[in-house]
C-alpha cells in the first residue's frame, strides 16, 4: 500500500492529476493552481488567502472564486474549513485522498528506471540534432510564497533543488517533426498542444517555440520531471485566458 507523502513532495504530481480531471473546469483549476503554488504552507499544508486576494491575483470576480472553491471541494481536491471573517480566515488544504493519489503517481515515477546510455536499444532522440544555439535564455522558477513560517535550513536546500532553473531553447516552427513529437508527448500527458501555451517568439524574423529541449524527454528520466514542471507551471495562464474568453463571449 502506498504511503502518504508530505504534500510538498508530491505537489507536481498533484497538479498533474488535477490538470487531467475532466470534471473540474478551467476556472477552478486556475484558482487551485494559484492557492497551491502561492499560499500552501510546506509544513501545515494549509493556506488561508482571502477571496479578495485570490480574485485580484487571478483577475476573476469574488463570486467566480467562491464557485471555484465549491467545485474543488465537491471534486475532492480541497478541504475547506470556513472561517468567521473575524480573526479566523477560511483555510484550504489539499485532501488526504488527493495527496494519496499523488503519492501513488510519485511512487510509479520513482520506480521508472531509464536504461543507461551504454545499453543496447536505448534511443536518445535529443542527441540527434543538438546545436550550439542551445542555452542562453533561462526560464525563471515559480517561487512559492509561504507565510507565517520560520526559516528552515534543510527545507531551504530542498526548495532550492526543486526550483532549479530549466534552460530553454528556441525550436523553429518550421521544424515540423520536432513540433509534432512535442505535441504527441503533451497529448500523452493529457496536456494542451504547444499552440495553447503561448510559447511563441521571434528570432531574426523567424518564429519559434520556447521549449525545455529540442526533443521530448525519455519516459522516467529526470528531464521528464523538469519538462512536466515547465508546462504545468504555465497551465494557470491557459485556464485564465480560457475563462476570460468565455466571459467575453457571454458578455457579447
Amino acid at each position: 500500500m502506498t504511503e502518504r507523502r508530505p504534500f510538498r513532495e508530491v505537489k507536481l504530481q498533484w497538479l498533474r492529476l488535477l490538470s487531467c480531471d475532466a470534471n473540474i473546469n478551467d476556472n477552478a483549476k486556475c484558482v487551485a493552481f494559484y492557492i497551491v503554488t502561492a499560499h500552501v504552507n510546506g509544513h501545515t499544508e494549509k493556506a488561508w488567502p482571502s477571496y479578495k486576494t485570490i480574485a485580484e491575483a487571478t483577475g476573476k470576480s469574488v463570486k467566480s472564486i467562491q464557485r471555484a472553491i465549491r467545485d474543488l471541494e465537491v471534486g475532492g481536491w480541497l478541504s475547506v474549513q470556513r472561517g468567521n471573517g473575524v480573526g479566523h480566515n477560511t483555510e484550504y488544504c489539499p485532501t488526504d485522498a488527493s495527496i494519496l493519489k499523488a503519492s501513488e503517481l510519485r511512487e510509479k515515477t520513482d520506480k521508472s528506471v531509464p536504461l543507461a546510455s551504454s545499453e543496447s536499444g536505448q534511443i536518445c532522440p535529443e542527441r540527434r540534432s543538438e546545436v550550439s544555439g542551445e542555452g542562453g535564455q533561462i526560464c525563471p522558477p515559480n517561487l512559492e510564497k509561504e507565510k507565517n513560517k520560520k526559516p528552515n535550513t534543510r527545507e531551504a536546500h530542498a526548495k532550492a533543488a526543486s526550483r532549479r532553473s530549466i534552460p530553454v531553447v528556441i525550436l523553429p516552427t518550421i521544424q515540423t517533426q520536432q513540433v509534432d513529437e512535442w505535441n504527441a508527448w503533451l497529448a500523452e500527458k493529457t496536456l494542451p498542444d504547444l499552440a495553447r501555451f503561448n510559447l511563441t517568439t521571434s528570432v531574426n524574423g523567424s518564429s519559434g517555440y520556447q521549449l525545455p529541449g529540442r526533443w521530448p524527454p525519455e519516459d522516467g528520466s529526470d528531464k521528464e520531471q523538469d519538462c512536466l514542471s515547465y508546462f504545468l507551471n504555465r497551465l494557470p495562464a491557459i485556464a485564465h485566458q480560457t475563462a476570460s474568453q468565455a466571459a467575453y463571449r457571454q458578455a457579447a
